[in-house]
């Protein structure tokens, strides 16, 4: 008498073949899962540059603003901007600067983005 194995899977063979395709699925989903976590937080940095890059702009148009709400990827963020350049330039010669500093602190929750630059009014002439 022949006791071979006639051709087909065995439950153990099944049981292993299901339990390499489980972990197939679930490397596949903790790489989705990352790739979606790590393009949310590229997202959020980039709108954060743009709105704290927007506030030092709407600052030289409008030295007295001192905030700005600003929409990037369906967010809303709040921008706030220090710094007091001249409103009006200073006179040639007359050893007053034409620049003052000026800070935009962008947030979205628990990231934060701060661009410094100059702001400058230099007469015409």
């Amino acid at each position: 008498m022949n006791y071979k194995s006639e051709a087909g899977f065995t439950l153990i063979e099944a049981l292993i073949s299901v339990f390499l395709v489980a972990l197939l699925v679930i490397g596949v989903v903790g790489l989705i899962t990352s790739f979606g976590k790590f393009t949310r937080q590229d997202l959020v940095g980039m709108c954060l540059v743009q709105a704290a890059s927007s506030g030092i702009e709407a600052k030289r148009a409008n030295p007295s603003l001192t905030s700005v709400d600003v929409r990037c990827g369906g967010y809303t963020i709040r921008v706030n901007i220090t710094g007091n350049p001249p409103t009006n330039p200073p006179a040639m010669g007359s050893g007053q600067s034409a620049c003052a500093d000026v800070v935009a602190t962008a947030t979205i929750g628990d990231r934060t983005m701060v661009l410094r630059d100059q702001v400058c009014n230099f007469p015409e002439g």
